[in-house]
């Protein structure tokens, strides 16, 4: 017996004749991998889709793939026993199909002779196994649009962390599920929303919105400060650093000491060497408005070098447009000097026809009169005399007409170029009026800057009272004018502060919960356990085809746009109210495959989507209007990001590029090369026209629009998954299938690196 004989009568034995098999469940699982794959609604290759019966029977370009009844005469059949010069699936294919087993091949054939009848598709629930311990990859990053926070989904779980104090603060779980995770399947998307108050993640069939409690806690009521440093060493360190000491506290390990100083400042130094660390002032406010301050300047910087480039493109059109002007004149000189030579002509072309007219008509009457055959002879030249000098006339006529259209169309072309070269000057007018007031912006803007780094020398306040936290990773200090202030020691940054009080204050404490407290005769309280909490699930039964691979937040805040869809057949997007979690729009099959990524324009008014299908749509939210289709990537789009001004879109791609585009008139601005491997993510940085990208390729690379490479942060393991930076650039922040979250300074230098554990 043959084999393949003994296993279809083994197969027969477990299937009686009499049980009809179910399409959607004895059927479409095998021939979903190994044939739909290839002759779906995306591909439907050899016009051929097979995901239901009765498209299997319509067939395609050979005709009805299956004749119900009949599975010795279907072409699905032959072409799975390679019979009738048909081998299905082909061998090497790109979608990993692979032949039908001889099981398979019985279970279709039976199908088929029962009658290939259609059954209902049933809705099997997912039953999602717990993950791996070593199953820790980082896919996904936000961060916060000031630049305190930066979001991971690592596995099935969010972890949140401080980029100032630069440590876990917070692991987002839902109480739902087991072991804090926060999704039961990976976290594929991450974002924040504008204010930082909340968090989106997007997984498999569902989107989570988490909120931030900032909550204070409440007072912890010590009457005594940390302990001060030593006279010894306070005289030490104000020798060394020549300031005068107002207040001091040592650490809990008695590894630093952070100092009050009469000049306004507070200090930490060294205890071993006295040698100051770092230098804190400022505050929360100050900050912000140099933060923002710093975004106009690049802003700025940024619309002078848009408008320059404009003015230089006008410059060069004017160039071209003074080569027309000048071919446009010359031509009007030439044919106004050769008209008047080709008027006269006319004349005598006129007066010859006119008298071979008459001649004609002179020996046409004599030839009437009496019939000569001399008289014939001399008609037929005369005749053909004035066929010539009518066609003489003509031409000389047509050289005029044509020297006189010349005149015309090259006055016509003058008019016009003239026309475009004065707009050009308005519009270079514009452009230096638009450079003018740009430049005022960003010096008032630097002037500002400058002058508010030189007020934080300025001692207004007093430090009177000092600590440091548990973990000595921020300092409090409080002054005399009531005011309390907290910083992050690694970084300097003032993370919080209490308004100044009437009486103040001159003893600060720290608790172990992480709050500050100060008291004498009035108590105050900061230092916040962000915590954050689930605000609401999304995910009602079948809102979500597959899993939600992008998640967006509308630069208001009042509206999260997701991306997702089923894998080769849809890509679909849809809007909630941020607030609600209400669905406000839905744009079905906006891609032929899943969309894997969103960005929404400065102004909300638009949004950039890429899916697996190769394609850029650029979409007006309020109609779902298609503004822009565009065509540059050769595999998935990864990634799209707006610049800060609207007027450029970078896009990546799983081929290993980046493309630029210009969004003012929808056309490529530069191809973008370089990386061995695919690009994984890319984002605007802050106001300019750099953009930090990661790829498969071990690097973390920043290039500018124009496809200049600024930095590159090589030498990572193999597939960095996801980069940020803050919005000065002075802070990058990357993940990957290693699962380490890198943080580097603007220049490249590593920070820190945040495991898993």
């Amino acid at each position: 017996m043959k084999p393949h004989a003994f296993l279809a009568i083994l197969f027969s034995s477990t299937i009686a004749p009499a049980d009809d098999l179910e399409f959607y469940r004895d059927v479409y699982p095998f021939l979903k991998g190994n044939c739909i794959s290839c002759h779906n609604k995306t591909t439907t290759k050899a016009d051929l889709n097979m995901e239901t019966p009765e498209l299997m029977i319509k067939g395609g370009e050979s005709g009805p793939s299956l004749i119900p009844g009949k599975s010795v005469e279907s072409l699905v059949v032959a072409a799975s026993l390679h019979a009738k010069d048909m081998e299905m699936p082909p061998p090497n294919n790109k979608s990993g199909a692979v032949n039908l087993t001889p099981e398979q091949i019985e279970a279709l054939k039976l199908w088929i002779d029962q009658g290939a009848k259609s059954t209902a598709q049933q809705e099997r629930v997912v039953v999602l196994q717990p993950f791996s311990a070593s199953v820790d990859p980082i896919y996904c990053l936000a961060i916060s649009k000031d630049g305190r926070y930066a979001a991971c989904g690592r596995s099935n779980r969010i972890f949140v962390y401080d980029l100032a104090t630069r440590q876990l603060i917070a692991q987002v779980g839902d109480p739902a599920e087991k072991s804090g995770a926060a999704h039961r399947a990976l976290v594929q998307s991450l974002s924040f929303s504008p204010d930082g108050m909340r968090l989106a993640s997007g997984s498999f069939r569902e989107v989570k919105i988490w909120r931030l409690d900032s909550a204070k806690s409440a007072p912890n009521v010590v009457k005594s400060a940390s302990a001060p440093a030593s006279p010894d060493l306070i005289k030490k360190i104000a020798a060394a650093g020549k300031v005068v000491v107002l207040s001091s506290a040592l650490s809990t390990d008695g590894k630093q000491v952070v100092t009050g100083c009469d000049d306004g400042s507070v200090r930490v130094w060294d205890a071993a060497s006295a040698k100051s660390i770092i230098e804190l002032r400022g505050s929360v406010i100050t900050t912000k408005k140099m933060a923002e301050l710093d975004w106009t300047i690049a802003a700025q910087t940024l619309e002078q070098t848009f408008q320059k480039s404009e003015i230089a493109r006008i410059e060069t059109q004017d160039k071209a447009l003074d080569v027309l002007l000048g071919k446009a004149n010359e031509a009007i000189v030439t044919m106004k000097k050769v008209l008047p030579e080709k008027q006269k002509a006319v004349p005598p072309t006129t007066e010859s026809k006119t008298t071979a007219q008459k001649t004609v008509d002179e020996l046409t009457a004599k030839l009437a009169a009496a019939k000569d055959a001399g008289v014939e002879k001399d008609l037929k030249t005369a005749q053909d005399k004035l066929i010539t000098a009518k066609m003489t006339e003509v031409s000389a006529l047509a050289a005029v007409s044509a020297a006189e259209s010349n005149v015309k169309d090259a006055e016509d072309d003058v008019k016009r170029i003239t026309g475009s070269k004065a707009a050009n000057a308005k519009a270079i007018a514009t452009a230096n009026a638009a450079i003018t007031a740009a430049k005022a912006a960003q010096d008032k803007s630097a002037a500002d800057l400058a002058a508010l780094k030189q007020s934080l020398t300025k001692t207004t306040a007093k430090p009177v009272a000092v600590s440091f936290s548990a973990d000595a990773q921020r300092v409090a200090s409080i002054f005399d004018d009531g005011t309390l202030r907290v910083w992050a020691v690694a970084t300097g940054t003032p993370i919080e502060e209490s308004g100044a009080n009437t009486t103040a204050s001159t003893t600060i404490t720290s608790s172990p919960d992480g709050t500050f407290v100060a008291t004498k005769a009035i108590m105050q309280t900061v230092g916040t356990s962000p915590r954050w909490t689930m605000e609401r699930k999304i995910g009602q039964k079948g809102l979500f085809a597959d899993r939600v691979n992008a998640v967006r937040f509308s630069p208001d805040g009042k509206t999260l746009a997701t991306g997702g869809g089923e894998l080769s057949r849809s890509g679909d997007i849809i809007f909630f109210d941020a607030a609600s979690g209400k669905v406000t729009q839905t744009w079905k099959e906006k891609h032929s495959d899943t969309v894997l990524c969103l960005d929404f324009s400065p102004d909300g008014k638009k949004l950039a989507s890429g899916a697996a299908d190769k394609i850029v749509r650029v979409t007006e939210v309020a109609t779902g209007k298609q503004l822009n289709l565009l065509e540059g990537h050769t595999h998935h789009v990864t990634s799209v990001a707006f610049r800060s001004d609207g007027r450029v879109l970078a896009t990546a791609g799983a081929e290993g590029t980046v493309v630029t585009w210009d969004m003012l008139i929808g056309e490529r601005k530069k191809k973008i090369e370089g990386w061995s491997k695919e690009v994984t993510s890319l984002q605007f940085i802050g106001a300019t026209n750099q953009i930090i990208t990661s790829a498969g390729d071990n690097r973390v690379r920043i290039v500018n629009d124009e496809g200049t490479e600024v930095r590159n942060i090589a030498d990572l393991p193999d597939y960095m998954q996801a980069a940020v930076s803050t919005p000065n650039g002075t802070t990058l922040v990357a993940g990957g299938e290693d699962s380490l979250l890198r943080v580097w300074d603007g220049a490249g230098k590593q920070l820190a690196a945040f495991g898993a554990k």
